[in-house]
C-alpha cells in the first residue's frame, strides 16, 4: 500500500490505517481490564436500551416494518423483544434497534448526538441467539462497539455533531461499532476484524431529513444490520481494504471537512467516550431537554393558566433549533423533534412523558395555541445541556428559569433508580408487572448470566 492511501504522521511517515488499531483494541480488550466505572456504565446502557426496545416494540413504526419484512424476509428463529415473531438475524437486529429508537427515548452521546447503544446491542443479541454468549461477553462487546462508534462520530463530526452537514451520526458510525461487537462474539481473527470494520464503514449512511418520520428510527436500525452483516461476511473471509475509514476516499475524508483520525487513536483503551453517554428522562430529541426542564419548573411554581400567558421566550443551544425547529407539528413523529411542542406541553400539562408525545396531546388546542406564542433564539453562550425560558404573563409579570445542566446530562445523570423506573414504565407497555420487574433485575445482573439468550426469551412476547 502506498502512502496516499494512509494517514500521514509527523515527519511524513505513513501511519497504520485506523482499522488496524481498532481491530487490535477489539480483540485484546478484556472485561477484567475495564475500569469499574466503565463496566457499570455498560450495564446502565443495557438497562436503558432494553426498556426502550420493549416500550417501542408495539409502536406503529415497528408494526409497519414487521408487515413489510413478512413479504420477503422469510422465516427465522431470532426473537424480537416484546413480540412473538421470529426473523433471521439481520432482520431481528433491524427490529430490535428500530424498537429502541421508536419513541426517541434512546441514549445519546451528547457531544456528537450519536445514539450508541441501539445498533451495537441489537447486533449483540442477534449473535447471542445463534451462539452461546455469556453476560460478560455481551457487555464487553457492547463496551468495545460503543466506544468505537462514539470515537468514529467524534472523528467525523468533531463538535459539530453533523448538524451543519445533515448527516445522522448514528447511521455513519453505528454499523462500525456493531461490526466490532459482533466480530468479537463471532471470534474473528485480526484480518477478519479489519475487513469487518471496513465493510461496515462502506455501508455508512443516514440523513437527518428522516426526522419527523418513521425513518428516524430506521437509520440506527440499518446500522445494526449493516454491522452484523459485515461481521458475518468477514467471518466467511469476505475482504475489504484496510483504509476504508481513514485512507484516501475513506469515510473520514469523504464526510469530514477536516479529516483526522486523532479522535479515534488518542487514549483508546484508557479514556472512554462511553462515560460521556447520557440517558433521556423525556421521549424526544435530547437538545429539547434543557428547555423542558425550565418549563416544568415554571409550571410547578404556580397553578399555571395557559390563557394567562402572553409570550414565551426560549434561549437555547443552536442544535435545538437546527434539529428540532418544527412549529405546530402535525403528527406524533414530528412532535418528537419539535422544541415548540414540548415547551408548550410542559407548560400546559406540567409533565413531559410518553403521553405528551401522542397525537391527542399534539392536537390539544391549548398546546397548539401556546406554541404560536413561543419564540426561540439560538444563544452562542448556551451549552448543549443549557437553556433559559422566560414566560411573560398578560398582567405584565415575568417568570424566568435558566437551566445550567439538564436532567440526564453528564452533570446531572439519571440515577439507577430512575433508569429502573423508566425501564418499568416502558416494559409495562408490553409485559405484565411481574415479568417487567423480573426482566429489570435480569438486566441489572446481566454480567451474572451464563447465557444471554435466556434474557431474550424472558423479554419476548407470549
Amino acid at each position: 500500500m502506498d502512502n496516499s492511501d494512509t494517514n500521514q504522521s509527523g515527519g511524513g511517515a505513513a501511519a497504520p490505517p485506523v482499522t488496524h488499531a481498532l481491530a487490535e483494541y477489539a480483540l485484546t480488550t478484556a472485561w477484567a481490564d475495564l475500569p469499574e466505572r466503565v463496566r457499570t456504565e455498560a450495564t446502565r446502557a443495557f438497562v436503558n436500551w432494553s426498556g426502550c426496545a420493549l416500550g417501542g416494540s408495539n409502536t406503529d413504526t415497528v408494526g409497519t416494518a414487521v408487515r413489510a419484512f413478512a413479504e420477503f424476509a422469510g422465516s427465522g428463529t431470532v426473537p424480537v423483544l416484546g413480540r412473538h415473531e421470529r426473523f433471521d438475524a439481520a432482520h431481528a437486529a433491524v427490529l430490535n434497534c428500530l424498537s429502541s429508537a421508536a419513541h426517541t427515548f434512546d441514549d445519546t452521546h451528547l457531544k456528537t448526538i450519536t445514539h450508541p447503544t441501539g445498533p451495537v446491542a441489537a447486533a449483540v443479541l442477534a449473535v447471542a441467539h445463534a451462539r452461546r454468549v455469556s453476560g460478560v461477553q455481551a457487555l464487553l462487546a457492547l463496551v468495545v462497539g460503543m466506544e468505537i462508534e462514539c470515537r468514529i462520530s467524534s472523528a467525523v463530526f468533531g463538535e459539530h455533531a453533523g448538524t451543519d452537514m445533515g448527516w445522522y451520526a448514528t447511521g455513519i458510525s453505528g454499523g462500525i461499532g456493531a461490526a466490532a461487537a459482533a466480530g468479537i462474539l463471532l471470534g474473528l481473527n485480526r484480518s477478519q476484524m479489519i475487513s469487518a470494520l471496513g465493510l461496515a464503514a462502506t455501508q455508512a449512511c443516514g440523513l437527518r431529513a428522516t426526522h419527523g418520520s418513521m425513518a428516524i428510527a430506521l437509520v440506527p436500525a440499518l446500522a445494526s444490520r449493516n454491522g452484523l452483516t459485515a461481521a458475518f461476511m468477514a467471518a466467511a473471509d469476505f475482504t475489504c481494504s484496510d483504509h476504508a475509514i481513514d485512507g484516501r476516499n475513506g469515510l473520514l475524508q469523504v464526510l469530514s471537512p477536516a479529516p483526522s483520525s486523532a479522535a479515534i487513536y488518542q487514549g483508546l483503551g484508557v479514556e472512554f467516550e462511553l462515560l460521556q453517554n447520557t440517558y433521556k428522562p423525556y421521549p424526544c430529541g435530547i437538545v429539547i431537554h434543557p428547555a423542558i426542564d425550565a418549563c416544568l419548573e415554571i409550571a410547578a411554581s404556580a397553578s399555571l393558566d395557559p390563557r394567562a400567558i402572553e409570550r414565551v421566550d426560549l434561549l437555547v443551544h443552536a442544535d435545538a433549533l437546527k434539529l428540532c425547529w418544527r412549529k405546530l407539528p402535525d403528527s406524533a413523529l414530528q412532535a418528537q423533534v419539535s422544541l415548540f411542542h414540548w415547551a408548550a406541553a410542559a407548560l400546559v400539562c406540567g409533565r413531559a412523558g410518553l403521553d405528551h408525545g401522542e397525537l391527542a396531546c399534539v392536537r390539544d388546542p391549548r398546546i397548539r395555541a401556546l406554541q404560536a406564542e413561543i419564540h426561540a433564539l439560538a444563544d452562542p453562550s448556551m451549552g448543549s445541556d443549557q437553556a433559559k425560558v422566560s414566560v411573560r404573563f398578560k398582567d405584565g409579570s415575568v417568570r424566568s428559569v435558566q437551566v445550567a445542566h439538564a436532567t440526564g446530562s453528564i452533570d446531572r445523570p439519571m440515577t439507577d433508580a430512575q433508569l429502573t423506573d423508566k425501564f418499568l414504565l416502558l416494559a409495562g407497555r408490553v409485559l405484565d408487572q411481574r415479568r417487567a420487574t423480573d426482566l429489570a433485575e435480569a438486566c441489572w445482573n446481566l454480567h451474572r448470566l451464563a447465557d444471554v439468550d435466556s434474557f431474550v426469551h424472558l423479554a419476548v412476547g407470549l
